[in-house]
């Protein structure tokens, strides 16, 4: 990458929208001039864009990763300061994108659809203990469960159960299934909250009137628990058992033959079935379940990459595109069709929001991987380069 300090400089504050027009206009014929030109350009850009979404928000040294990124450049090119890429990187992708944003829409007949395709929204189905089915869309209203137990719907909020003496005894369940495409969040009558991600399923007592706790989980789950010692809480998820001593956690139990808990606060117990030997997480562990091998690993993890979804976004940290896309098909509610099954091992860092339009985020990861994407209706079809 043999260009002057200064072409360099000027690429970088073209990619930051930051030129005049009449600077604009130069580099982009210097850019159409050549091959070799227009390769030097891509170069700088994906390093970029690679580095922006590379970044964690939460999690990050920012001059070490600055570093890190310049180091991945050609040594011809030229040592620029930290202050000049953060502020090309935050102008970049901050609110005026004009020139990067004019490219993504250049590059949409690659990525194109003729209906766009819709993040997730909040929407969910109730299933009461009498088998009764409440669609939950946009709507607000109450609903009284056979044991008198208060139930208050809306559609924005969640569901939250009362907390008041039932009148019977009896344990009465109630099931909250969240289709794809949507995401729900509800609390339950100890006070306990839960955001459930697409494609998922709990099922739970009304009230818990018995010596514990327990609900049962298919699909993903945050758990905020509400403290009491006197009533233990247990997630289970097929055959594995979460126990619960006061916490902030995730269960991922899309796979049932392999399931993924994450400790944020706290502390839980996990158990392959109710049976088997407890394993305690400490936070920042990830235990993972195999229930075809009966193995328990426990490791130390960024968990940001495994809650993000509850705060709408989407981390993303050296992962397999075939996992990133299992995430899409279940948010965007779409198909995934692999041309060439070796992109399934393709691997991936980003970060962006949940809500945004899906060609952004295949753009983005086209730019900065070997895979690309076409959209056929409703179908995703992802391809080598």
């Amino acid at each position: 990458m043999n260009i002057s300090d200064q072409k360099y400089q000027d690429l970088i504050d073209y990619i930051s929208d930051e030129l005049k027009e009449s600077e604009r206009i130069t580099i982009e014929v210097w850019i159409n001039e050549s091959d070799v030109n227009r390769k030097i350009y891509e170069k700088i850009l994906r390093k970029v864009i690679y580095t922006r979404w590379s970044l964690k928000s939460t999690q990050i040294d920012s001059e070490k990763e600055f570093k890190k990124f310049e180091k991945k450049l050609s040594a011809k090119v030229r040592y620029f300061t930290y202050i000049a890429v953060a502020a090309s990187v935050i102008t970049l992708f901050g609110i005026s994108t004009p020139s990067l944003w004019n490219q993504y829409q250049e590059n949409q007949e690659v990525i194109a659809s003729l209906l766009p395709i819709q993040p997730g929204k909040k929407g969910a189905q109730l299933i009461l203990s009498n088998g009764k089915k409440v669609e939950i869309e946009n709507q607000s209203k109450e609903i009284k469960e056979k044991n008198g137990s208060l139930i208050q719907i809306d559609s924005l909020t969640g569901l939250e159960y009362d907390q008041k003496q039932s009148e019977t005894q009896k344990l009465i369940y109630n099931t909250l299934k969240v289709p794809r495409g949507n995401e729900f969040n509800l609390q339950l009558a100890d006070g306990t909250k839960v955001w459930l991600n697409a494609d998922s399923e709990l099922k739970y007592p009304v009230q818990f009137n018995g010596d514990d706790r327990q609900v049962y989980l298919k699909g993903e789950a945050y758990f905020e628990v509400t403290h009491n010692k006197n009533k233990a809480f247990i997630v289970n998820s097929y055959n594995q058992q979460v126990k619960v001593y006061g916490t902030e956690f995730c269960v991922n139990a899309y796979n049932h033959d392999v399931i993924k808990t994450v400790l944020v606060e706290g502390s839980v117990g996990i158990r392959a079935n109710s049976r088997a030997k407890e394993f305690k997480l400490k936070p920042g562990e990830l235990g993972v379940v195999n229930h075809e091998t009966g193995q328990v690993q426990i490791k130390k993890v960024n968990v940001r990459p495994y809650i993000a979804w509850k705060n709408g976004d989407f981390v993303f940290e050296n992962e397999s595109l075939e996992n990133i896309m299992l995430r899409l098909e279940r948010w965007y509610n779409v198909k995934i069709f692999y041309m060439n099954e070796e992109c399934k091992d393709f691997r991936f860092s980003g970060d962006m929001k949940r809500y945004s339009d899906v060609r952004k985020l295949l753009y983005f990861i086209q730019k900065t991987s070997d895979a690309k994407f076409e959209i056929n209706n409703n179908t995703i079809v992802v391809m080598a380069k």
